[in-house]
């Protein structure tokens, strides 16, 4: 449940990133129908943002699934035996 719960927020936070990115905003009011003028300038920050969260993600999801699984081992080891 706790992977499904991490994937779920590290989808939405892509789409928030990518719906900041002007490419993005100008498909989607074509699609929605709206008269919106051509894209005036390309913000390239939140397209850098977005490229970035895009291509790390896997790698943050693996860290923190690695650091969940040893937390995990750490409290389950057993005892020392005196």
């Amino acid at each position: 449940m706790l992977l499904l719960m991490v994937i779920v927020v590290v989808m939405s936070a892509g789409m928030f990133y990518a719906s900041r990115v002007g490419a993005v905003q100008d498909e989607l009011s074509l699609l929605s129908g709206s008269s919106r003028g051509g894209s005036s300038e390309a913000n390239r920050t939140a397209h850098l943002v977005f490229l970035l969260f895009t291509y790390t993600s896997p790698l943050l999801l693996a860290m923190c699934m690695s650091g969940a699984v040893t937390l995990l081992r750490y409290r389950r080891r057993p005892a020392p035996r005196s």
